[in-house]
This record gives structure tokens, C-alpha cells and sequence, in this order.
């Protein structure tokens, strides 16, 4: 796939969602594609137990829930209408947000989300995340709540996006997102594929290895890259306890650390957990990035 043409994209809440529908629609121009701005509105709770009066009061609250969350999306998208020539819907539907993402993702080509901000407001949650990463028919591409930088959207229509690090692992899961980022690693203009190993491991040369292979198929879709193992150090023992750390988490965090150095705004990785329990055996790479990603991710399962 050489382009996607069918994007959805998360809308609960006025900032950070705007964020993503932002981007969003700048991809959407990009690949003429289009894009679908989902709402879900949560189901009304006004089952066995409750008496007319608090049944009546609970569906007047939803409703006003409702009507506030299509009032957020329509300035959202008459916005984006005002402003980019591009092919793009509203749709509302109630029920669970992960459930109903998963559903609408069987044909997307691309699911585009937030994630939730530090005070509980807008976007997904690391939980929700999970559950629909596990489910999703297709990638999906978190905003970060920090925002991602569009000065380089200003400077021309497809200046976003275009230093990519792609972090590879020898897994179906690395594999899968290589692929499904295609699309994007093709607008590219540097494209970094790096992996980790723990400092005194002798598997540099099988990593590296790995990485070419990796490297040499990218190169057939004309995508050029520049492969590279690099080594992280584990934090000391002293140094799990005080943080309660989570296993891989010292590869998150140095990965996080060489996307702020090559100044990548785009990172691709693959996601790692239990799917039987997934919020709880969430790999550690995954788990840190979904808690503190700096620029967008796209995952893929």
C-alpha cells in the first residue's frame, strides 16, 4: 500500500482533540483521502434500580452530553472545511469508545487518536489504548498530549512528519508496523530503523544483521534508511525499586531520548503485551510510550 485513503479519527474533546484532527487532516490532503471524525458518546445508564424520576434526570444528562460532544465535532470539522479542500464526514454513535474505534478500524486504513491528557481530560487513556490496539484491524497513530509541532506543517503542505525513527525488534509485531507505516515512511524525507541491546550482550552483530534485512526491503520501496544498534545501559537494582520499574522500560526511555536528538517527529514501533491481559502484561516499551510519547506513535499489533 503505497497510500491510505480511508482515516479515522477520535474526537471527545475540543484541545486535544483538535490536535489530532489537525494532523489528520493534513495527512488526509496529503494521500486525497478520506477522513471520518468519530464520536462516541457514552451509553446511558438508566437501567433496574433506578426510580422514574433519577431514570428521566440520567437521560436528560446523557442527552446534553450528547448534544455538547456534536457540538465540539461540528466546530472541529467546519473548521478543517474553512480551511482544507479535503473529503470529510461527522459521525456519532453511543456505546464504548475502544468498541466502537475497533469497529469503524475493520475498514480504515489508519486510526488516528490522542492521548489522554495529564489531568484525565480528552483522548484515550494508557488502558484504552491497549484494548484497542489489541483489536484494531489497522494502525493506529497516537497525538501526544503535548501537541505536535506544525511549525513544519507552516513551512509547506507536507513538512510534517518527515523524520521518522522506526524501532525494530525481530518480531511479527516490529514487522506488522513497518509494513502498515509504508505510507508514511515513503513521504519520509530521513528515516532512521534503529534497535537496542542491554550494554555487555554480544548480539550486536545478529541485531545488526536483522536490521539490514529490514533495511534492504524498505530500500525496494524506495524508501532509504539508515540502520543502527545502539546500546542501552539496565538502571541499577537500587534504581527499579525507587521507580518500580517495568521491564524494557530503560529501551522506551532511550528511545525516547534518540528521537529527541534526531529531532524525529514521528515514531514507529510495534506493540507488545498479553492480549488475555492486556492493560496488565502491557510490554514495557509499549506501556512507556503510551504513558509519555513526545511526538506521535503509530502502533501496530
Amino acid at each position: 500500500m503505497t497510500s491510505m485513503r480511508n482515516l479515522v479519527v477520535h474526537v471527545n474533546d475540543e484541545s486535544l482533540s483538535g490536535q489530532a484532527i489537525e494532523l489528520a487532516a493534513l495527512l488526509a490532503r496529503h494521500w486525497d483521502a478520506r477522513l471520518t471524525a468519530l464520536l462516541v458518546a457514552a451509553p446511558v445508564n438508566a437501567g433496574v434500580g433506578l426510580s422514574a424520576e433519577t431514570a428521566a434526570l440520567a437521560q436528560q444528562l446523557a442527552q446534553a452530553q450528547r448534544d455538547a460532544l456534536r457540538a465540539t465535532g461540528e466546530r472541529l470539522v467546519t473548521d478543517i472545511r474553512l480551511r482544507l479542500p479535503i473529503d470529510i464526514d461527522l459521525q456519532l454513535t453511543d456505546g464504548d469508545s475502544v468498541e466502537a474505534l475497533q469497529a469503524w478500524a475493520r475498514t480504515a486504513d489508519m486510526l488516528i487518536t490522542s492521548q489522554r491528557g495529564p489531568q484525565g481530560e480528552g483522548g484515550l487513556s494508557v488502558g484504552q489504548s491497549a484494548r484497542l490496539l489489541v483489536g484494531a484491524a489497522c494502525p493506529v497513530l497516537t497525538v501526544p498530549y503535548i501537541g505536535w509541532s506544525d511549525a513544519r506543517a507552516q513551512a509547506g503542505p507536507d513538512a510534517y512528519l518527515r523524520r521518522v525513527l522506526v524501532a525494530w525488534s525481530d518480531t511479527r509485531e516490529s514487522a506488522r508496523a513497518v509494513r502498515d507505516a509504508l505510507p508514511l515512511l515513503m513521504r519520509a524525507s530521513h528515516v532512521e530503523l534503529v534497535s537496542f541491546t542491554a550494554a555487555g550482550r554480544d548480539d550486536a552483530a545478529l541485531r545488526q544483521e536483522s536490521l539490514q534485512q529490514v533495511a534492504n526491503y524498505l530500500e525496494r520501496h524506495g524508501v532509504p534508511v539508515n540502520p543502527m544498534v545502539l546500546t542501552q545501559t539496565e538502571p541499577s537494582i537500587g534504581e527499579r525499586m525507587r521507580r518500580g520499574w517495568v521491564p524494557d522500560v530503560a529501551v522506551a526511555e532511550a528511545l525516547q531520548s534518540h528521537a529527541a536528538d534526531t529531532r524525529a517527529d514521528l515514531l514507529v514501533m510495534g506493540a507488545f503485551g498479553h492480549p488475555r491481559l492486556w492493560e496488565m502484561m502491557l510490554g514495557g516499551v509499549t506501556r512507556t510510550m503510551l504513558e509519555s510519547m513526545t511526538v506521535p506513535v503509530l502502533m501496530s499489533h
